[in-house]
């Protein structure tokens, strides 16, 4: 069988999304180029099978790709002028899993920020600014104007109401942000909270304030942009030339372990039911529990929440479940055991009208 020479050339380039390229790669005998991460060069004169790239703003890496007229795929949404085959990241469910962290934690006053504007942040601010505006909240926007002034956004920061939660476009962008906050003497995550996106262990866990971040998937962005460049380079249809992956969910550090509820009572019980979660927990029982009237329990619940007792528990047993579903080969009725659903078709019942798709194929997306 030939060897297929695949050059990797990535315009934004992130490790994981190169682990799952190689991963492919080594699985399929490919001679995989990537001498453009030693000199940062494009070559002059390239004779190959197929690209994998990640295009950004940058023409001569567009020239590059038009020109060598073989099969490639790209990992990003930056060139969707350009017609090309795309692996690339669900950025609208990027954006709705930040916001729906925020509600959970109670926050009533939410902000985005992006060190730079694109085709990415865009589309996951918009996702992101509706989903908390079906939750009547207004996203504040800290990146209309100077975005990279240090000067302008602190004073920003120093005028949001508080406690306020912000969602940035990137870990990047997070860890710049907190800068700010450190330098100001805003607390982090007290008077604001932050959460990235990529979840980059090297930058997310090695701050004064370690940083939450969504799980962006860019090592499976990786492997199955792989897989189509082969089934393009084999001759093969494309079923789909635009596969979206879905983000998996969101590593919670000390940036955002915060309730943003200031009713004392209501926080004792967020705080209970996401130690409890797994158990079989009703309304009276907690009203007992908490000595007071389950009808004043839920008003003081939805007041704070702007949901109800069990919406916020069905959130964060689905979340776990999730978590399962992507990192455990745990069968569906254990993970519904795990999660405190009283059995496996209850559990995936539940789980595809909050998804809108099966445990299965979740799992298997």
């Amino acid at each position: 069988m030939q060897v297929k020479h695949v050059f990797m050339v990535l315009g934004s380039y992130d490790q994981s999304a190169h682990e799952g390229i190689a991963q492919y790669a080594g699985q399929h005998g490919w001679h995989l180029n990537v001498s453009i991460l030693k000199d940062f060069q494009l070559p002059e004169h390239w004779q190959g099978d197929g690209i994998i790239t990640s295009l950004n703003n940058s023409r001569a890496l567009e020239e590059f790709v038009l020109q060598a007229n073989v099969p490639t795929v790209d990992l990003s949404i930056w060139r969707e002028d350009i017609d090309l085959p795309r692996v690339a990241a669900d950025n609208p469910a990027l954006g709705r899993v930040g916001a729906e962290h925020f509600l959970n934690m109670g926050h009533r006053h939410c902000a985005w920020f992006a060190l730079a504007s694109n085709p990415v942040s865009r589309a996951r601010y918009i996702a992101y600014s509706e989903r908390l505006l079906d939750a009547g909240i207004t996203c504040i926007r800290l990146d209309t104007t100077r975005p990279q002034d240090a000067t302008y956004i602190t004073q920003r920061l120093h005028e949001l109401p508080k406690p306020c939660a912000i969602y940035t476009k990137s870990d990047y962008d997070s860890v710049w942000l907190s800068n700010l906050c450190m330098a100001a003497g805003l607390r982090v995550p007290d008077d604001i909270a932050i959460l990235g996106a990529d979840d980059n262990r090297l930058i997310c866990e090695n701050q004064a304030v370690p940083l939450s971040s969504v799980r962006h998937d860019l090592k499976t962005i990786g492997y199955e942009g792989a897989a189509m460049l082969d089934q393009l380079m084999n001759g093969q249809r494309l079923e789909q030339r635009l596969k979206l992956i879905q983000p998996r969910g969101i590593t919670i550090r000390q940036s955002t372990d915060a309730l943003a509820v200031t009713d004392p009572l209501i926080r004792k019980l967020l705080e209970y039911l996401k130690s409890n979660f797994k158990r079989s927990i009703g309304t009276v029982e907690l009203a007992e529990m908490f000595g007071i009237s389950r009808r004043s329990l839920e008003t003081r619940f939805r007041t704070s929440m702007h949901t109800s007792i069990r919406e916020h528990l069905i959130s964060i047993r689905i979340d776990e479940a999730k978590r399962l579903l992507s990192y455990t080969d745990e069968p569906i009725e254990t993970i519904a055991a795990l999660t405190g659903f009283c059995h496996a078709p209850h559990f995936s019942n539940t789980f595809k009208k909050q998804e809108g798709l099966s445990p299965i194929r979740y799992r298997n997306r």
